[in-house]
């Protein structure tokens, strides 16, 4: 794992476009590998995935931030949203903490990984009230295309 988790940092650290999408396929295969691991191997892939993919996200470029919506659809498709709470509330904390990005496009890119949570549609009730929630909270954002991505 170790291997991997050098691999997906030093290929996000390069600004190619390819380079991103390898890391975003890798991670997506980590975290759908991850179905049947026990959970003291969950807690340490989310121990170094968690500083990861924040790192990545507050790095969104609008060439990269198509994989890594891929990855996070990849990762979740198909899967029990029991075992993947970990994955639905990292995605979760990107929107619902109250610290905002600055720009518009972190906002909406933000915004973009959520919708990636229809994959588990009427499955996860209490994650949709409290997006839906937060998503009232933000109808009077300043930047007109972050309220526009929030309706979607």
């Amino acid at each position: 794992m170790e291997q991997l988790y050098a691999l997906i940092r030093e290929t996000t650290s390069e600004k190619q476009n390819g380079s991103h999408r390898v890391a975003a396929e890798i991670t997506a295969g980590m975290i759908r590998g991850s179905k049947y691991w026990t959970l003291e191997m969950l807690d340490e892939l989310w121990k170094q995935l968690k500083p990861f993919l924040t790192e990545v996200c507050n790095n969104f470029s609008p060439e990269n931030r198509y994989y890594w919506g891929l990855c996070f659809k990849h990762g979740m498709e198909n899967q029990d949203p029991r075992r993947m709470h970990r994955l639905i509330d990292f995605i979760c904390s990107l929107v619902i903490t109250n610290q905002t990005m600055g720009t518009t496009f972190n906002e909406t890119s933000r915004w973009y990984l959520v919708e990636e949570l229809r994959t588990f549609q009427w499955r996860i009730p209490s994650i949709w009230c409290a997006i839906n929630d937060h998503a009232k909270t933000l109808l009077d954002h300043p930047f007109k295309t972050v309220r526009e991505n929030i309706a979607e």
